[in-house]
């Protein structure tokens, strides 16, 4: 019975993880249909060889057989040769048309995909009490339900066909070989075809079900998505931890680095970078930078300690942009930098 609380649809990710796992959608009667329209078709094609083939054979172990003293001259093993290689030639081909419709159909529905878990044995599936659930099962009673329907379908037709040829089935007797089995061979064909066009119609309404009885299977509910969507996202609780942990890192950062910066240059606030020029170096060097709140403290941080703070909007936002902590500034903004320094030095010799 369905789980009344599972309203939302399947996520691609809850989609994926089924596919992992080997949970497919599976289109039985739509598998068998194809592969009976493909062996329809491989019989068209090679039903006149094949029926020769058999004839040929037969005539032949009749010939042999008919020899006094074959068989007990010691030729079992020539005959038994014999068998499989016209069973070989009579089924190869058929085998092999139907090993290509199922590869064709596999991937054609579900891609090329080995899947190790679909062949692991699973002592779930042997458990009596697990076992006798799926049998007396909602799906178990439909896929009864389904069976008998397809049965009493196939019945249906076979009456259909054949009751009116009957009568000449019957006197068949009377006719030549050939002709004989040239109107049984005519009844098979036509109750094969009207049967195949009946499972196109059963397996368009399968597909539907199945779909329909797939996708309710699928369905999360309302907390599932949420989980999910917060795996997705982060745990926030996690998110919060490291949040406090770069804060933390960046406060201790501002305590001891900007009070050994040189100048700091401020958006004036919304953007605050610290920088620290040592004669030796080629150039001066970002201690700290921080946007809104940081940007305060870093401020705060360069008053309190008797750091120069200079106004300077398009220089702080291309340097938090493009310079990382610890790392020179680039050649392009050793002009504008150069200018803000000399600034510095001229109001601490004023001073």
């Amino acid at each position: 019975m369905a789980d009344p609380s599972k309203t939302e649809k399947a996520s691609p990710k809850r989609r994926q993880k089924a596919k992992d796992q080997g949970s497919l959608l599976r289109l039985q009667d739509l598998d068998c249909t194809i592969m009976l329209w493909g062996n329809l078709f491989m019989f068209t094609i090679l039903g006149t060889a094949t029926v020769g083939l058999l004839v040929q054979t037969t005539a032949y172990f009749l010939r042999k057989t008919g020899q006094v003293g074959y068989i007990s001259q010691g030729n079992l093993q020539s005959l038994a040769m014999d068998i499989l290689s016209i069973l070989a030639k009579l089924l190869l081909p058929f085998l092999a048309a139907n090993w290509l419709l199922a590869l064709g159909n596999q991937a054609f529905q579900h891609g090329f995909a080995f899947n190790p878990k679909r062949i692991m044995p699973k002592f779930s599936k042997i458990n009596p009490a697990n076992g006798f659930k799926r049998l007396f099962s909602a799906r178990s009673v439909i896929e009864v339900f389904k069976s008998l329907a397809k049965f009493a379908i196939i019945a249906w037709m076979a009456w259909v066909v054949i009751s009116p040829r009957m009568p000449v089935i019957l006197s068949t007797m009377y006719l030549s070989m050939s002709q004989a089995l040239a109107y049984m061979r005519e009844t098979l064909f036509i109750l094969y075809r009207n049967i195949m066009l009946l499972m196109i119609v059963v397996a368009g309404a399968d597909v539907l079900y199945q779909r329909h009885a797939f996708e309710k299977g699928m369905m999360m509910t309302k907390q599932e998505v949420k989980d999910e969507a917060r795996d997705a996202d982060g745990n926030p609780e996690v998110k919060g931890r490291q949040k406090r942990i770069l804060m933390a890192s960046a406060m201790r950062r501002i305590l001891t680095q900007v009070p050994k910066a040189s100048v700091v240059i401020t958006n004036p606030t919304h953007f605050a970078v610290a920088l620290k020029y040592d004669p030796h170096t080629l150039a001066p060097v970002l201690v700290a930078k921080g946007v809104d709140h940081l940007a305060l403290k870093i401020k705060e941080r360069a008053r309190v300690t008797g750091v120069v703070v200079v106004e300077n909007p398009p220089l702080a936002r291309a340097i938090y942009h493009n310079v990382n902590l610890d790392k020179p500034i680039p050649s392009e903004l050793y002009q504008a930098v150069a200018q803000v320094l000399a600034y510095v030095y001229h109001l601490k010799k004023a001073a």
